[in-house]
């Protein structure tokens, strides 16, 4: 066999043993699991997105399962799918060392903010070189101006601030602001900041980490604030695949009927 082939058999292999334990992991643990994640998702749909995103990031074949699978039931808990499987931004599953880990992206935190209902409006904003922007604080609360200059090159270099602007359904309205100064400091401090969308999209990242500085000021749900307190960490679901008690009896009357899968790769579910 030629060492191309050979090559190319060992990566099958290596992608396709993570996939079998993550089934694996489904069909044990899935009453446990629906229990996180509850009627948002199916088992098999589970899988699959599991199976599209490692296709597309194969690095995550080489985390550990249970990472990876924690990191889907996040996504789904919070009815989020990752950039790789809808390509909204809203959420990443990304690998570090052995570890998936889950990134909310700035558009899956104003998607969270929003389902308070008690937001009006939230609206980030990028500020770069030939843009007029303006802030200040006065005895009367605090004030911007922004006019954009459509025709201002874009990149990372000539981006200067960045602000959110969230109105209140109450009237109020909450409003923060940073230098691109300050937001490269959160990113050198962010076990990110090397990889996935702090190099693929600047902006966005930029935009929030200035919405979640602000965070804590929105009339936003519990759920919303742990998930956003949560980010960028691998979510700790060791009770579900590894119970410390397993009561046989009283689960197996209550679980319901475990997911059917096939025994064949599920397909690409970006296909």
């Amino acid at each position: 066999m030629g060492e191309l082939a050979t090559r190319t058999q060992g990566q099958q292999l290596q992608t396709a043993k993570p996939q079998k334990r993550l089934r694996e992991m489904l069909e044990q643990s899935w009453p446990r699991i629906q229990a996180v994640i509850g009627n948002n998702m199916s088992g098999e749909r589970l899988y699959q997105l599991c199976v599209s995103t490692i296709n597309k990031n194969p690095k995550l074949a080489e985390c550990q399962p249970e990472s990876v699978l924690s990191c889907f039931m996040k996504c789904s808990a919070l009815g989020l799918e990752p950039s790789d499987v809808d390509g909204l931004g809203r959420a990443y599953i990304l690998p570090y060392g052995k570890q998936a880990t889950f990134i909310l992206g700035y558009k899956g935190i104003i998607d969270l903010a929003r389902r308070s209902g008690q937001i009006k409006s939230i609206h980030a904003q990028a500020v770069y070189q030939g843009d007029k922007f303006r802030s200040w604080e006065d005895e009367t609360g605090q004030h911007f101006t922004f006019e954009q200059n459509r025709d201002a090159p874009h990149s990372e270099s000539t981006l200067t601030d960045v602000f959110v602007d969230a109105q209140l359904m109450t009237g109020g309205f909450v409003f923060e602001h940073m230098t691109k100064n300050e937001v490269d400091q959160i990113r050198h401090r962010s076990k990110a900041s090397g990889s996935g969308p702090w190099v693929t999209d600047y902006e966005a990242m930029a935009k929030k980490t200035v919405i979640r500085r602000v965070f804590p000021y929105l009339p936003v749900s519990v759920n919303a604030a742990t998930a956003v307190a949560a980010d960028e960490s691998t979510p700790d679901y060791r009770d579900v695949f590894h119970p410390v008690i397993e009561q046989a009896s009283t689960a197996h009357e209550l679980e319901p009927a475990q997911p059917s899968f096939d025994q064949q790769e599920a397909p690409d579910a970006s296909h």
